[in-house]
């Protein structure tokens, strides 16, 4: 058996920090479909893991990344081309590929999945396995499939675990967010019973803390612009119980809540069945001008009414505010400050700050960041320096220009399409 399997060809996955929540995703898609036994599976941590594992052999390479990765991708796709030539096949997903795929295909990938690859992906394999390839290089997922929710969420095969995906889709279309581009308007979701069934093949293997993936998580089980489906995340929380899980852990990192799908009512759902201390709240600026031409759909009077509930249930409000919008003007940021600031000294808060990355595939892609005043830097480290305040908004801002300067550059070159062009003028 063993001899077989060596005989098999690899399927290599290059893993990083930054698609960890991705690749067991990928893993529980091959293992449900069957094929995890026709592929030496390895995960490498390194360019040089997949070097010394892979010598003449045929192999598919695949790298799943985001967009601030982009020139340590391109070095380690050189990298293997140099070493390993024509023998190695080399595949790209995610959000960069999606929201470009064109681009990354110059990169040296010879296909890449744009989209949802839960079917294209099984079909390209068995495909390779026959010594067939497709005959173009970008392969499109089916936006809106529910395949997502009837493969297993990881892979037992490989221990390899991450929050469980609960929902996919927005029913939302911020100027500066990719989901949507990348899963479409209408919200998928994976049920009670499905969602059960998998923890209770996980817990085995060592996997006893529950937590979730969504856009929004409070919209869990909902099907349009409602309030929270309470009865259905009751359900989901208790077949997470039912299932044996030790903790679980919902509205909190990895996924966050909006603002208007806040109310005390889910709160206590939470409270009654979670172990969670926080709640992350996507405010994401205190300018109601700036949110509407970003178009949030909420407004900044209910993320302080949301973060006002969320300290009154018990919980500590985390809440992520964004700078260096595209024209975001002086007065945008200093109400973003004030709200900041109310929402620490009254409801206990603490904030999460992030700087505005253009990403491809978004209505903002094409638009120059804001630069952030000394003002405002020095109000931002105020707070850190008070604990008050994380997250990477220094690096993100010299990291925003750098996207900047690979768009100019076309190392970047998607399109927009026109649908998605609206918001900021100019």
């Amino acid at each position: 058996m063993q001899e077989e399997k060596d005989k098999c060809p690899f399927l290599i996955w290059r893993k990083t920090r930054w698609n960890r929540f991705t690749l067991p995703v990928l893993l529980g898609c091959i293992e449900g479909e069957g094929l995890a036994e026709h592929f030496r599976i390895l995960i490498a941590g390194s360019v040089e893991e997949i070097l010394q594992k892979v010598e003449t052999e045929k192999a598919l390479i695949g790298f799943s990344f985001m967009t601030p990765h982009l020139l340590q991708v391109q070095e380690e796709v050189e990298r293997l081309r140099r070493s390993l030539g024509k023998e190695a096949i080399l595949i790209a997903g995610g959000s960069h590929a999606t929201g470009d795929p064109e681009g990354t295909v110059r990169l040296g990938f010879d296909f890449v999945f744009a989209g949802e690859a839960e079917k294209p992906f099984p079909d390209f394999l068995r495909q390779f396995l026959q010594n067939k390839l497709p005959g173009t290089a970008i392969l499109t997922g089916d936006k809106g499939s529910c395949l997502f929710t009837t493969n297993p969420p990881f892979s037992l095969q490989e221990r390899f675990f991450a929050p469980m995906e609960l929902t996919r889709g927005c029913l939302y279309s911020c100027g500066f967010c990719q989901t949507p581009r990348i899963f479409g308007h209408i919200l998928r979701h994976r049920d009670p019973p499905s969602i059960g069934r998998h923890l209770e093949r996980a817990l085995p293997y060592g996997y006893h803390q529950s937590a979730f993936l969504s856009p929004n998580a409070f919209s869990y089980g909902a099907t349009g612009l409602q309030e929270p489906n309470l009865a259905a995340i009751e359900a989901l929380l208790t077949a997470c119980r039912q299932a044996g899980v030790g903790g679980i852990h919902f509205g909190c990192y990895p996924s966050e809540v909006r603002p208007d799908w806040v109310n005390p009512e889910v709160l206590h759902l939470v409270k009654k069945y979670c172990l969670n201390k926080t709640i992350v709240l996507g405010a994401q600026s205190g300018s109601n001008s700036l949110l509407g031409k970003l178009n949030r759909a909420h407004s900044a009077e209910q993320a302080l009414q949301a973060s006002c509930w969320i300290h009154q249930a018990g919980f500590m409000p985390h809440v992520d505010f964004v700078f260096g919008f595209p024209e975001e003007t002086q007065e945008d940021r200093q109400l973003s400050l004030a709200l900041m600031k109310k929402m620490i000294e009254e409801h206990g808060a603490k904030v999460h700050v992030h700087t505005y990355l253009p990403l491809p595939g978004t209505p903002l892609f094409w638009k120059e960041p804001s630069r952030l005043d000394d003002g405002t830097k020095n109000a931002l480290r105020h707070w850190a320096e008070k604990r008050k305040l994380d997250g990477w908004w220094e690096e993100q801002e010299v990291m925003a220009w750098k996207i900047v300067e690979w768009r100019d550059q076309g190392l970047i070159g998607t399109q927009i399409h026109p649908v998605d062009v609206y918001y900021l003028t100019g």
